[in-house]
């Protein structure tokens, strides 16, 4: 029998080749003209992958979607594209040119100033990945959490375009040492930053409804925020027309004192952060970038 393919190898599209020819593409080429260029790409990237294409369809099943679902799909790998494409123009011209209104900012602001460090917890929807460009400020260092199997052309060109700011990455190891990185970074009241809807391979996991459904959610950033006491937000970046992008960000927390254990009060802020992340995808349907199977029910 042959070796069943993993759904998600959690990399950067395009490999090597690619990455480097749209990194010099974008030296010189205006933003506009590669969104344009992307509009006739996605129909035949489309023809060739189905995975991609079968998994947004169920998603958009789940969040309510029953007619026309093929321009849905589009317009999902259209705005998926168009964010990659702000990450790799900011990566070659080394300078962000897009601008972000900001939604519930408080809660926010009054960590920042706070003592203790604290964790924020992002999605694969929007562009989580560029809020540390919008996220000028240089009370506290922040830290975030990337999967460690990027390409080095990738992982040298986060770091070199995070370098003007207060910001470091941790990329996430098969030995698991990049746990006492996080909890360092937490000790010393610095912010961690981590995607919290993939599992990465684990199998330590919270299964919640999500659209209706049960889906997995990894534990890891709900755990240690519950055994280390610290604050959680969500932070959501997300993409409107043209060059701007909304910051949306909400406070993950719930009344810790009404349970018992640490699990009890990570499943609870996880249910919280689901929940949130479906009330933001009602306001951005199009920006759910997970592009495998994600419910325990699907069919695909």
């Amino acid at each position: 029998m042959a070796e069943k393919k993993p759904a998600w190898k959690g990399t950067t599209g395009g490999g090597n080749f690619g990455q480097k020819a749209l990194f010099f593409l974008f030296r010189c080429v205006n933003i506009r003209v590669g969104y344009a260029i992307l509009a006739f790409i996605i129909p035949f990237y489309l023809l060739f992958s189905r995975k991609a294409y079968l998994a947004i369809k169920d998603y958009l099943k789940h969040n309510g979607f029953t007619r026309h679902l093929v321009y849905h799909v589009y317009k999902n790998h259209f705005l998926f594209g168009q964010m990659m494409m702000d990450r790799f123009y900011i990566f070659a011209r080394k300078k962000n040119i897009f601008k972000s209104r900001i939604t519930d900012w408080d809660e926010f602001t009054r960590l920042l100033n706070g003592p203790g460090g604290f964790i924020i917890s992002g999605a694969h929807m929007g562009n989580f990945e560029i809020c540390g460009y919008f996220m000028q400020q240089d009370l506290k260092k922040l830290n975030a959490v990337v999967f460690g199997g990027e390409s080095a052309f990738i992982q040298a060109n986060r770091a070199r375009a995070l370098s003007g700011n207060t910001a470091d990455l941790i990329p996430v190891s098969p030995d698991m040492s990049h746990l006492f990185t996080i909890k360092s970074a937490l000790d010393k009241g610095d912010i961690v930053s981590m995607p919290c809807d993939r599992l990465f391979g684990s199998t330590k996991s919270f299964t919640v409804p999500f659209l209706g459904s049960p889906a997995r959610f990894p534990m890891g950033a709900f755990m240690m925020a519950a055994q280390l006491d610290v604050p959680m937000i969500s932070l959501y970046v997300m993409k409107e027309p043209g060059l701007m992008y909304h910051t949306i960000c909400k406070p993950v927390e719930v009344d810790r004192s009404q349970y018992k254990t640490s699990r009890e009060i990570a499943l609870a802020l996880c249910q919280t952060y689901v929940r949130q992340l479906e009330e933001v995808l009602e306001a951005y349907p199009h920006q759910w970038f997970n592009f495998y199977k994600f419910w325990n029910n699907s069919s695909i």
